[in-house]
């Protein structure tokens, strides 16, 4: 069958006149009537009404219009194939996150992206230390502070919440605390000196419920991730982020009704990257994964 005829039949079915058709098309309405008798000739069929004011389908000629408008779809469904295709996301794309966020949340989730994307070559970059994405160093970023570059782009990603974890080995041998008094008795652990800390007023524990000296920390580790490790061995309590613990059985969330400072997270990275494939998928993956997550 002619596709030429049955793209003009389908111009003027949609637009019901011959005449609107025409001038679409840009072809003569006597060549469009010869094209519509022409394809009624072959289907041995009429598809059409013709009335003062255009034209309209014939039962035929719906049928016939269903058939076109399925084969239109199929055509399009190819063509974002094709063009998808061509505009694969392909190639390395380095990742820089904070050690905490990049081992607890991000590592596990790579391999679902790999499979989805497996020519794309990942490597994350974990440090507690801003990196430069004008060095290209790293391409995106996964950060705990909104970026003052001005040569950066980024959105926000998710809001982190923090509360107090102690391990189940640990409140069975020391107790469970009751209320903000009894944290003076257990043992605390902090953020150390060293490198800057990723949020403000981090060392909240020592604080709360306290109107004069703070508490004493049994010691303190410079690494987010460090105080988690640290408290599922049993060491004490600390100030966590949730989804660093969130799927460790064995620790358990103290005073749940306390909550310690929550912080933005920003996905961020350089205008020479705005449009990249990589960063698309990436971006996309990311956002997609933490949607139904409540940090």
């Amino acid at each position: 069958m002619d596709w030429n005829k049955l793209k003009s039949f389908y111009e003027i079915a949609v637009s019901k006149s011959i005449s609107k058709a025409s001038s679409k098309l840009n072809i003569s309405q006597s060549a469009l009537s010869r094209q519509i008798q022409d394809l009624e000739l072959d289907l041995k069929t009429a598809l059409f009404i013709r009335h003062q004011k255009g034209v309209r389908l014939t039962e035929q000629g719906e049928n016939l219009l269903k058939t076109v408008n399925q084969i239109n779809f199929s055509v399009a469904e190819f063509e974002k194939k094709l063009i998808d295709k061509k505009t694969k996301p392909v190639g390395k794309l380095t990742i820089s996150t904070t050690v905490g966020f990049g081992a607890t949340w991000l590592t596990p989730r790579i391999n679902k992206f790999t499979n989805e994307f497996p020519d794309i070559e990942i490597s994350l970059l974990m440090s507690d230390e801003e990196v430069d994405l004008s060095s290209r160093v790293a391409d995106v970023a996964v950060r705990v502070k909104k970026p003052s570059q001005g040569n950066l782009i980024f959105k926000k990603f998710v809001n982190f919440h923090n509360h107090i974890y102690g391990s189940s080995e640990y409140l069975q041998k020391n107790g469970i605390p009751r209320n903000i008094s009894d944290i003076d008795k257990h043992s605390l652990i902090c953020f150390g000196s060293g490198l800057p800390s990723p949020i403000s007023n981090i060392d909240w524990i020592l604080r709360i419920g306290k109107s004069g000296s703070k508490r004493r920390p049994k010691f303190r580790v410079n690494s987010i991730y460090g105080m988690a490790l640290a408290v599922e061995n049993g060491a004490g309590l600390a100030s966590l982020p949730d989804y660093m613990v969130a799927e460790k059985s064995n620790l358990v969330r103290v005073l749940p009704n306390i909550e310690g400072p929550s912080y933005q997270t920003y996905f961020v990275y350089t205008e020479a990257f705005k449009n990249d494939r990589r960063l698309e998928a990436f971006r996309d993956f990311l956002y997609n994964e933490a949607k139904d997550w409540h940090y």
